[in-house]
């Protein structure tokens, strides 16, 4: 069931960030939902809760994007290949580290779609307004990242309790 709830709350932050974000001018410049979330999936799951999600979450972004192909599947993969390499050094629940990790997983994503870019585009040249969107993103992502993946925390754990409690009534 642990896989249905990641799917679903998956589907959910795609067709959020797709359909509703765009429609309000504040939410412009707003960081990527899904990589908060692989954020999440790094620092409270374990590897193979995560790493389907990752992969599923993945490929919608990348068929729904327009992106070269497989680029959101490895920007998340390493994502959160990254998340759960630095909390096997640093302690998951504090505040400041939530802040740490979200700001800069949002700068790691888009400095690998930037770089993909440079890539494909040798001649194309970063001008103000993408640093400008870059730096609000940061911005926003340490403003509400915290507050989202102490969301998703608890969305998580409310779930497990009330299965447990469905596995429970039906075992009596």
């Amino acid at each position: 069931m642990t896989y249905y709830f990641h799917i679903c709350t998956c589907l959910c932050l795609v067709i959020i960030q797709t359909t509703i974000i765009p429609c309000f001018l504040i939410f412009n410049n707003f960081p990527d939902l899904l990589a908060i979330f692989i954020i999440f999936l790094g620092l409270f799951r374990k590897v193979r809760e995560g790493i389907p999600a990752v992969f599923f979450l993945g490929f919608i972004m990348d068929s729904i994007s327009g992106s070269p192909l497989g680029i959101y599947v490895t920007i998340y993969f390493w994502l959160f290949i990254c998340v759960k390499w630095v909390i096997k050094y640093l302690h998951a629940g504090d505040y400041v580290f939530l802040l740490f990790v979200i700001v800069a997983g949002v700068l790691i994503e888009n400095v690998i779609l930037l770089g993909t870019v440079a890539a494909l585009a040798p001649a194309s040249h970063f001008h103000a307004p993408v640093f400008k969107t870059l730096v609000i993103q940061l911005l926003w992502a340490g403003c509400t990242g915290p507050f989202m993946i102490l969301f998703y925390n608890y969305i998580y754990k409310s779930w497990d309790k009330r299965l447990d409690g469905v596995a429970w009534e039906r075992n009596v």
